[in-house]
C-alpha cells in the first residue's frame, strides 16, 4: 500500500523501516552521524516547504525528511 507523505508524493509502506521525530532523535550523536552519512551518499530527499519535523528511513537506505510530525505519519500508516 502507498502512503502520501507530501503533496502528491507517495511511498510504499512495506518498504518503511521507521519513522523518527527530528526533535527527539537529532539530540543523539549517532543519529546526526547517520543523517550526515546519508547526506554525503545523496540518499536524503527533502520534502519540506516549512520546518522539517520527522524523517522516514526506507529499506534501501534512503531517507525522506518531511514536515509532517511522526504522530501524523503514524496515523496515515495505521489507516492501511
Amino acid at each position: 500500500m502507498y502512503v502520501d507523505i507530501f503533496t502528491d508524493y507517495l511511498i510504499d509502506s512495506e518498504q518503511v523501516v521507521g519513522i523518527f521525530d527530528l526533535d527527539n532523535t537529532t539530540t543523539n550523536r549517532f543519529t546526526n552521524d547517520f543523517l550526515n552519512l546519508k547526506q554525503k551518499e545523496n540518499k536524503i530527499t527533502y520534502l519540506v516547504s516549512d520546518i522539517p519535523k520527522s524523517f522516514i528511513l526506507m529499506a534501501d537506505g534512503s531517507v525522506y525528511v518531511v514536515e509532517l510530525s511522526s504522530q501524523i505519519l503514524k496515523k496515515r500508516f495505521e489507516i492501511i
